[in-house]
Order: structure tokens, then C-alpha cells, then sequence
């Protein structure tokens, strides 16, 4: 370390104060070599990137040199380590870093660009350095208009004047650039807000300022019919002379007045009022477009409405009608004036067949004619009938225009589920003779040849009525005739025949009613030809009628019982061996 220190060649400059010490020296110098230009743009790296792209001073004119040829070290402190070719930074040749200094440029000091003390990688662009006086409207490239040499003198053989605020268009693109911006030139704040900043306005403003509403860029003595102020001049008012309106100069107004009544004959006799430029804008008389006619058609004795506003205009009035029947005498007192009469006179006797009893002109459908119309028809809708749609009933496919129904039997259209059990019936008024439209379940029953009583009143038709089998099979409904009528036939025997196979043969009405099936009260001398007399009176009814078990499991009351006799119940007091 100590003979390090002594072979040291001196202390080094300001900027590489911070490698001071033996221990840095390796950081720069190989054992036994001197300083490599790779030691130095190890650290300097963006140098060594230009270098290597050949851009500046180093890579134009130094590239491959040692770095220490102009860049000495070891000679301390207050030294510079940069020994500039010629002596001094004002002494080099510009030229050599790519970008010479010419003109006006080469009386600039150093400093005045590298500020700093920095010399590498400045930009070239003119508003790096200088400031943007047209706030980039014209891009960054100066040299476009101005040179250096002449900074204040502009070329403007290839000025773009379209990326100026004013635009030049029309006859403006001709005219000399001093025309505008005077001798000499002035290109900052020149006026041009409106056309009288570089016009004189020969109306003297009594068109107003706008002069583009008569005049164009293009042509200025040409007054373009179409931007007539006020007034389009366009399609009939095009051939007419000024002076036939501007009676007194083309920069008055008309004696007569601005508006169109003013010339022309009103001739509508709807409350279109007097602005006619509100529908005939183009001074188009016929064939306007179809959103005036709607807009219009309200103020007229027939308002368009619903589905009539989706109709064409030409539809009613049709091209080939003179003009006079096409809209003043045009009929629509009745719809058929305009539509065709698709149920053939059908309808004729109501109110002489005139659609809107049925329709409206939101639509055909749906159509007015409901249960309270159909009441007027030879078929009032009643009952269940009201619910029905009118395609089950007018069949056919749409639209159905031929509504006459021929049949209107109730088997026309309903299944006889009865077969020929109702002939006489059927004969005289069809199923209306038992059944109504509200329901085929209300009907009206004529049960007086078996009156219905007690709770037979109250059963269901069907516990009495079934379908047998052979109603089954032929798919009809119950049979209603010859229904048996004894109880026998209807109710199951609970006494195992007691009445019904012994004799006397007795039938349920004999002790039982259709008021109630357990009997109230029991008359058993009428009944049973044995009067209960003295104890059996208070005997209950059990002791002497006892529950017996059948061979099947059964259990019934034993009521009929083989004798009568007292030792059929008692036994004899008086036998042998009684006691």
C-alpha cells in the first residue's frame, strides 16, 4: 500500500474526486496498463451509446482514440479535464459534430446553447432554443418559411395557408399575399372576423353583416338564388326579376310586403293561415312531402287518425283524378267512399252498412261487435255463449268477412250424448227443453212423475243416473229413462234380506223415510202384528233382536226372529227340575 501510494501520479480532477484512494485505482487501471476507452464508458455509458451510433463529436471524428488524449488526469483538483482541439470550446470546428454553425449562429457563445456545462446530446430543432411565436399552429419545422440568415424575411412559396386560422377558399386563393397582409407584411393580428374587415360593404348594412347569405368565396357578383335572405328563390321564384318584387332597388324591401299572401292568391280553404313558406318551403306547390301533409291534414274537416296516418298520401289522392276532385271534392263522408264493402251488403240493414258500427281506424281488430250488438242478431250470445271467441262459431280463415251462420241448432254444433232418449223433447224445442246456456249442469228437470224428497233432493244426478255399460261403450252420457225406483234398486240391503226374501216381502218405505234413514219412532204392533205390552215396553230393542255374525263375516240386527212364542225368549218356571 505504501509503494502504491508513493508511485501515485497526483490527486485527481473535481468529478473523479469520489475514486480518490489505492483502493480505487483498479476501478480504471488494468494491472500493469494504462487507462482502456471500455474503462471509461463503463461508467459514461450514454457517451459510449453515441459513440457506437457515430453521432456527435466522439463518434464523427474521436471514435476508436484514447479517451485520455483530450481528457488528462492525475493533475488535481482545480484542474479541466477537457483539452479542447484548437484551445477552447470557441475554437472547434462545429462542423465536426454534425450540425455547423452558420450565419447568424456562429457569433453565439458556447454557454448560450450548452447550458450547464453539458455538450452532449443537445437537440437541433429550432424551438429548443427559441420561442414558438405562432403557438404550433405551424408545425416545429421553422426552416419552412424563415432561413437562418435572414430570419425576419419569410418564404411562403410552400406555406400552407390551410393550417392558418383563416383558411383560404374560392377567388381568396388567388389573391397576392400583400393584399391582406399589407407592405410591409404583417402576419400577427390581421382582422378577418368578417368579410367587411377587408370589404366595403356596398348596402351600406341594410342586409346586415352577414354577407354570405346572397354571396359565395367563389363568385361574388353571382348571388346564389338559394341563400335569398328571408326568401328561397329556388323553383318558381328562380326567373322572376328583382325589380318585379324590389320595386324600389334591389336593397329595399318590397313595397307590397315579405310575406307570400303579399303576391299570391290564398287558395286554401282550411286554416292553413297565411305562411305559406311553412309548408311550400321550396316553393313547391304539389307533391310535398308526406310529413307537411300530416302535419297539415289536422286542420282539415277530416283529421287523420290511427292506421289512416300509415296510408299513403296518393292512396286518396290518387294521380289520376283532376286535381279538383283530388282534394277539395274529395268524398269521405262514409267509409265506403274509400274501402270496399268485404261482407257483401251483409251488414246493410245497420246503420246502411257503415263500417264504423264495428271497426275503428286504430284497426280492423278488434272489431266493436260485441255480446251487447250480437243481442240485435237473430242469435243473442247468452250464458256460457259470452265467452265463446267468434272463430268458434264463424269459422274459416282469416280475415273472415263472411260471418252468416246457417245452423244454429244446439246439435249444430253440440254432441247428442243422450241418443233417442229425449225424442219428444228434442222434437219440440232441442236441448233448450232441459238445458240452458249458463251451464249444461243447470238443467231444468221435470221430476214430478218421481218427485225428489227428503235427501234424495239433495243427491247428485249421477248417484242415480250412471252411464251403463253399453252408454259406455257407444261414449254417450247416462241413461236418464228407466231408472229403477224402488229402494232396493238403488241402495244396498243392510238387513241380508230379512224383508226381501222372506215373506211377508216388505219394502224399505215401511220403516224408513227419505227424511232420514234411522227411524225416529217405531210402531210395533202396526208394524209387526205383536204389541209390546207390560215389561217389554221397557225392554230395549237389543235384548230381543241381537247382532248375529253372517257365514261371509258380516254383522247384521236379527229384526225378524222365528217366533213369537214366550219360550222362544223365557225359559219355562214350570218344567221339571226348575227351581
Amino acid at each position: 500500500m505504501v509503494s502504491a501510494q508513493f508511485l501515485s501520479p497526483g490527486p485527481l480532477s473535481r468529478p473523479h474526486a469520489s475514486l480518490e484512494g489505492d483502493q480505487h485505482c483498479a476501478e480504471c487501471h488494468a494491472s500493469g496498463r494504462q487507462i482502456s476507452t471500455s474503462g471509461c464508458l463503463h461508467c459514461h455509458g450514454v457517451l459510449g451509446a453515441r459513440i457506437a451510433a457515430g453521432q456527435g463529436l466522439h463518434g464523427r471524428q474521436y471514435r476508436g482514440q484514447a479517451c485520455q488524449a483530450c481528457h488528462p488526469e492525475h493533475l488535481g483538483a482545480g484542474t479541466r479535464i477537457v483539452r479542447w482541439p484548437g484551445g477552447g470550446p470557441n475554437a472547434l470546428d462545429h462542423a465536426q459534430t454534425g450540425w455547423p454553425l452558420d450565419n447568424t449562429h456562429k457569433s453565439v457563445s458556447c454557454n448560450k446553447c450548452h447550458k450547464g456545462g453539458s455538450y452532449i446530446g443537445l437537440p437541433t430543432a429550432c424551438a429548443s432554443c427559441h420561442q414558438d411565436p405562432h403557438g404550433g399552429r405551424f408545425a416545429s419545422t421553422c426552416t419552412q418559411c424563415h432561413r437562418e440568415a435572414t430570419w425576419n424575411v419569410v418564404t411562403l412559396d410552400s406555406f400552407d395557408h390551410g393550417t392558418a386560422r383563416y383558411p383560404l377558399r374560392g377567388a381568396h386563393a388567388t389573391v397576392a399575399c400583400g393584399k391582406c397582409h399589407g407592405e410591409p407584411a404583417k402576419y400577427v393580428g390581421v382582422e378577418f372576423s368578417s368579410c367587411t374587415s377587408c370589404h366595403k360593404d356596398p348596402h351600406r348594412n341594410r342586409l346586415g353583416a352577414t354577407c354570405t347569405k346572397c354571396h359565395n368565396e367563389s363568385t361574388w357578383k353571382q348571388v346564389d338564388a338559394k341563400l335569398h335572405p328571408g326568401l328561397s328563390l329556388a323553383a318558381g321564384h328562380a326567373p322572376v326579376a328583382c325589380r318585379q318584387c324590389h320595386d324600389k332597388g334591389n336593397t329595399s324591401l318590397p313595397s307590397r310586403g315579405s310575406d307570400c299572401a303579399a303576391c299570391h292568391r290564398v287558395v286554401h280553404k282550411a286554416p292553413f293561415g297565411r305562411v305559406c313558406a311553412s309548408c311550400h318551403a321550396t316553393i313547391l306547390w304539389l307533391g310535398l312531402p308526406r310529413t307537411i301533409g300530416l302535419a297539415s291534414h289536422a286542420r282539415t274537416v277530416y283529421p287523420l287518425a290511427g292506421k289512416h296516418e300509415q296510408v299513403a298520401c296518393a292512396a286518396c289522392h290518387r294521380p289520376e283524378v283532376p286535381k279538383d276532385a283530388r282534394y277539395r271534392k274529395l268524398q269521405f263522408d262514409k267509409c265506403m267512399a274509400c274501402h270496399k264493402d268485404l261482407h257483401r251488403g251483409e251488414f246493410a240493414s245497420q246503420a246502411g252498412g257503415e263500417c264504423k258500427g264495428c271497426h275503428t281506424v286504430a284497426g280492423y281488430l278488434p272489431t266493436l261487435f260485441g255480446r251487447e250488438a250480437h243481442g240485435a242478431t237473430k242469435y243473442p250470445l247468452t250464458g256460457l255463449h259470452t265467452a265463446v271467441a267468434c272463430g268458434g262459431c264463424h269459422g274459416g280463415t282469416r280475415p273472415r268477412v263472411d260471418l252468416h251462420v246457417a245452423k244454429t241448432a244446439c246439435v249444430d254444433c253440440h254432441a247428442n250424448i243422450h241418443g233417442n232418449q229425449f225424442a219428444p223433447e228434442m222434437a219440440r224445442g232441442g236441448c233448450a227443453s232441459c238445458h240452458e246456456t249458463i251451464g249444461w249442469h243447470k238443467a231444468k228437470i221435470d221430476h214430478t212423475t218421481w218427485p225428489l224428497q227428503g235427501a234424495h233432493a239433495g243427491a247428485a244426478c249421477d248417484s242415480c243416473h250412471k252411464p251403463s255399460a253399453s252408454d259406455r261403450a257407444a261414449g254417450r252420457g247416462a241413461s236418464f229413462r228407466g231408472v229403477p225406483r224402488a229402494c232396493s234398486q238403488c241402495h244396498d240391503d243392510v238387513h241380508a234380506g230379512q224383508f226381501r226374501l222372506t215373506q211377508p216381502v216388505l219394502e224399505c218405505d215401511r220403516c224408513h223415510s227419505t227424511t232420514r234413514f234411522p227411524i225416529p219412532s217405531f210402531d210395533h204392533a202396526a208394524n209387526t202384528h205383536y204389541a209390546l205390552t207390560g215389561k217389554h215396553v221397557t225392554v230395549q230393542c237389543a235384548k230381543c233382536h241381537p247382532t248375529t255374525s253372517l257365514r261371509g263375516g258380516a254383522q247384521i240386527v236379527r229384526w225378524r226372529l222365528p217366533s213369537t212364542e214366550c219360550a222362544y225368549c223365557h225359559a219355562n218356571p214350570h218344567a221339571r227340575g226348575a227351581r
